[in-house]
């Protein structure tokens, strides 16, 4: 299998040398685990070896994100005056503003190879502003049913395509992860665990649409916070089984489970 290897010191031995190609890859996990600076530093290094990257931010905004890799020494404005690395910040003061028509375009203008979605829970708490396409007519929207006048309150037949306005978040986030995978792109999305610790996620619907799973932790050990990282599933890949410390220095440092 094709691999794309993430750059992430450390991690890519956990996965037999890197992320299945053209797979979306869920990051999950409680705040303050480096959910973001993973995904961050994964669409940085795959711009400085010529996988262009789009990274799509629902949370944070750019000049945070721009300094926040500052921090670790990265250069983010230089790749994107080079058109290796595109920020988009997704507008949350629009109305049923269609997101993946805008993700289409700039993933064709700088001929994205990688993306990273940030994050599927905030994405989903604000989902009646958005509009997602279900396919292209004669194909998936042929088989969306509508009643007799061709529409209802969920679904708007707009030309040669049929866009969701619903407000079924599973839904929502369903059609999101189907729309990322058919770009061919190899994806890493982001959400929240259930702080509760009863689910893996806030949807619970993403850890099975997703080919993979990387579960983040910050756990109290002892007087200290340690982070850990372990993966629980990744498709066609003998990954490892283990949990794994993390640190962040320069970016993410996965340890081996050795060394725990």
């Amino acid at each position: 299998m094709d691999r794309v290897a993430t750059g992430v010191e450390g991690f890519d031995a956990l996965v037999e040398g890197g992320l299945p190609m053209g797979s979306n890859i869920l990051i999950t996990g409680a705040p303050g685990t480096g959910k973001s600076i993973f995904a961050l530093e994964y669409a940085y290094q795959g711009a400085l070896k010529g996988e262009n990257s789009l990274y799509i931010s629902v949370d944070s905004s750019l000049p945070m994100l721009r300094q926040q890799a500052k921090t670790f020494g990265w250069d983010l404005e230089s790749l994107e005056k080079q058109g290796k690395l595109f920020l988009l910040q997704v507008p949350l003061n629009q109305m049923k503003f269609d997101l993946f028509a805008m993700i289409e375009k700039v993933k064709k203008e700088i001929n994205a190879k990688r993306i990273v979605f940030d994050s599927l829970a905030t994405f989903s708490i604000n989902l009646d502003l958005f509009t997602i396409p279900l396919g292209y007519a004669g194909s998936i929207a042929s088989s969306v049913s509508v009643n007799g006048s061709g529409e209802d309150s969920t679904v708007k037949d707009r030309g040669d395509k049929i866009f969701y306005t619903g407000n079924s978040a599973e839904r929502m986030i369903f059609l999101i992860l189907a729309e990322l995978r058919n770009l061919g792109t190899t994806n890493i999305v982001i959400t929240y665990g259930d702080l509760s610790g009863q689910k893996l996620t806030v949807d619970g619907v993403s850890e099975f649409e997703c080919d993979g799973i990387i579960h983040m932790h910050n756990e109290l050990i002892g007087a200290k916070h340690v982070r850990t990282m372990s993966v629980l599933k990744m498709r066609d890949t003998n990954h490892s089984p283990y949990v794994h410390n993390i640190e962040i220095k320069n970016g993410i440092v996965v340890r081996p489970a050795e060394e725990l």
